[in-house]
């Protein structure tokens, strides 16, 4: 499992996990916490099949942030899976107790992290969904990479990456998520360093769109039903 690098507190708490499995499809489960802190969390009673980098939604009441799975451990097939979660967001205030701290991340962003923020109103656009899959990310100077993706929305995406680009620069995605299949050109909006990037799409063919429209409407539908 590796060391926990920070320490947690026990607490029992309902919370709601949602995002789309390997095959591409949306999932939703209601399961308990075991232990927290700012960073992280352990859950109980997970059933859907979760490997460690996946991401996920976790809901606490009206409360959520998006996670990164860390570990997997069988626990048995009644009670389902013991995961624990690496929280992508530190800066929301998800739990209802005091959870212990050591220090700041530090980060470089031009909005909040992979939030898209409208002019106008200074906040959230659309609604990004957790999904597992993957992007191939390139610059105006033609290199090239591989990301895992972390969310999607109509309008842009989050990307894992130990080495983000920086904010303001360009690039060409061909982004794969189970069997759709998308490109787009982008614009990095925000960046944390070792973590990963949030990026603005700036331009979808009219095919690419509809793909992306198919896909999120379908989380969106799931989403809503399995609340």
């Amino acid at each position: 499992m590796g060391r926990r690098l920070q320490p947690r507190v026990k607490g029992i708490l309902p919370v709601r996990i949602w995002g789309a499995d390997h095959e591409g499809k949306p999932f939703a489960e209601h399961v308990c916490t075991i232990d927290i802190s700012n960073k992280g969390v352990s859950v109980a009673g997970v059933r859907v099949a979760l490997s460690p980098g996946d991401t996920v939604g976790v809901q606490y009441h009206n409360r959520q942030a998006r996670f990164r799975v860390a570990w997997v451990t069988e626990a048995n097939v009644r009670s389902g899976k013991h995961v624990g979660l690496e929280c992508l967001q530190p800066e929301k205030e998800l739990w209802p107790v005091t959870t212990p701290s050591e220090g700041t991340d530090h980060f470089v962003a031009s909005a909040r992290h992979d939030e898209e923020l409208s002019p106008q109103e200074g906040r959230r656009g659309q609604m990004r969904y957790p999904v597992s899959g993957k992007a191939h990310v390139k610059t105006k100077a033609g290199n090239g990479r591989w990301a895992k993706l972390g969310d999607i929305s109509l309008t842009g995406c989050y990307l894992q990456s130990s080495d983000p680009l920086e904010v303001g620069q360009n690039v060409s995605l061909s982004i794969k998520i189970a069997h759709n299949e998308l490109k787009a050109t982008a614009v990095v909006r925000s960046c944390y360093t070792t973590s990963g990037m949030g990026l603005e799409f700036t331009f979808l063919s009219n095919a690419d769109r509809q793909t992306l429209q198919r896909l999120i409407a379908h989380l969106k539908e799931f989403d809503v039903v399995s609340r």
